[in-house]
């Protein structure tokens, strides 16, 4: 679509009025000024802007220059004549082009109101206009009067680095919304750019920590992530203490793709133990990226190794059903961490309960055997039994109390197995007790 701006008849005599002071023909021309509008017929856009972008180009741009719009007068020859030597006029006299354009501004800021020409919504804004001509200088005047810029106006001048200073002095004051500028500048400052100022002079101490949490996670999240990057928003504050929307952290995203220096700066703040919506700790993020570096650093700083996820994986279980031979050597090699299957833990759980059921049933037999008068050596066979019964229960706690013991809540009937175990050694105890009396009393006698 061609843009076209439209010259008024009335410049000329906006302009005469304001190099000669005659507050007549500056009146005049203003009342007659047409409404600031933009109309589109035929895809051509045709534009009319208010007095004071005018006087920022000074005379209309030759259709060669390269500019936003098509410039097109509607005043004659003679008017294009005397604009073009009032300009040649300045410049003769060590004026720059900045320079004429804020003594024409000033002048016309006494007759009308510049800050509500500048409220005016347009194709361009001014602010735009002025950056595109390097008026700065201009552009901070207007400021100082309180003029309000755009979101869109605020990230453009901020690209400009030798102004920063100058405009900071304006910040926030000069934001007509500054929600808007705090989103824009974050987003830009995921993507790695110079923004982490801006935002701080739009925002509160608390505020700014939440929006450099915020941008840590994005750009973590980021496919395009890169570790220098993400260290610097560690050394402007991040901590790493916030989530996304799936409970994920800047930790368990920095072990997800392998940030090492990243999970070293912010373990002493974020939460190792912390779990996303699957359970995950950033312990499993280390496993499911392969990354041993992650792995260890976690594991040497105390992370729960115990932890499991929604699936009931720990993070060695985890490992084992990725496959990740590697790490779970690395675990079991330096960590002494080892976990059963789930196969295994109930065969662990099988032996402890068998070893105690066989100390049950060994004192009936034991008790048939001493009463039964036909068999002889009683006292031997007591002995034999109430040692294997102390031998297989030394054994079952052995295996209980093993790392590799399953954590898990066992049945009530495994519990009455157990107890009865105890009272079945103390009663063999007890005949075995017996049996050395009567040895011993026949000794004696």
């Amino acid at each position: 679509m061609e843009k076209v701006l439209i010259w008024p008849e009335h410049y000329p005599l906006l302009l005469k009025g304001l190099i000669e002071q005659n507050g007549a023909f500056i009146l005049d021309a203003l009342e007659a000024w047409p409404a600031c509008s933009t109309k589109i017929e035929d895809n051509v856009s045709t534009t009319v802007l208010p007095p004071i972008y005018y006087l920022v180009w000074l005379a209309p741009r030759d259709p060669f220059d390269e500019c936003t719009f098509q410039h097109i007068s509607d005043f004659d020859e003679q008017a294009h004549q005397y604009i073009n030597a009032a300009r040649e006029y300045f410049l003769n006299n060590e004026y720059t082009n900045e320079q004429i354009s804020e003594f024409l501004l000033e002048r016309l800021s006494q007759y009308a109101d510049v800050n509500a020409q500048l409220a005016l919504e347009s194709p361009m804004s001014l602010a735009q206009l002025l950056f595109e001509q390097r008026y700065f200088s201009l552009l901070e005047q207007l400021l100082a009067r309180g003029a309000l810029l755009s979101s869109a106006d605020i990230m453009l001048v901020w690209q400009e680095v030798d102004f920063r200073a100058k405009f900071s002095a304006f910040l926030p004051q000069c934001a007509a919304d500054k929600d808007t500028v705090l989103d824009a500048a974050k987003a830009e400052l995921v993507q790695g750019k110079d923004f982490f100022t801006l935002l701080q002079h739009l925002s509160t101490d608390d505020n700014l920590q939440h929006l450099l949490e915020q941008a840590l996670l994005a750009h973590l999240q980021s496919e395009h992530a890169k570790q220098s990057l993400a260290m610097r928003f560690v050394e402007q504050g991040a901590k790493g203490s916030e989530y996304n929307e799936q409970g994920q952290s800047a930790l368990m995203l920095a072990a997800e793709k392998g940030f090492v220096a990243v999970l070293e700066a912010i373990l002493g703040d974020a939460s190792m133990d912390a779990k996303d919506e699957q359970g995950n700790t950033a312990l499993h993020y280390a496993v499911a990226a392969d990354n041993s570096a992650c792995l260890k650093l976690l594991l040497r700083a105390g992370a729960n190794f115990h932890a499991k996820n929604n699936a009931g994986l720990s993070c060695y279980r985890y490992a084992v059903e990725r496959n990740r031979k590697e790490l779970v050597h690395l675990m079991e090699r330096e960590f002494g961490i080892k976990e059963l299957s789930p196969q295994g833990q109930y065969m662990r759980v099988a032996k402890v309960h068998v070893l105690h059921a066989l100390v049950v049933m060994l004192l009936p037999l034991q008790l048939f055997f001493f009463f039964d008068e036909s068999i002889e050596h009683k006292s031997e066979l007591t002995i034999a039994l109430t040692m294997f019964s102390m031998v297989a229960i030394f054994f079952a706690i052995s295996l209980k109390r093993c790392a590799l013991y399953p954590q898990l809540k066992h049945p009530f009937g495994l519990g009455v197995i157990r107890m009865g175990s105890v009272l079945s050694l103390v009663a063999q105890l007890g005949l075995l007790s017996v049996v050395a009396l009567a040895f011993l009393s026949q000794l004696a006698g």
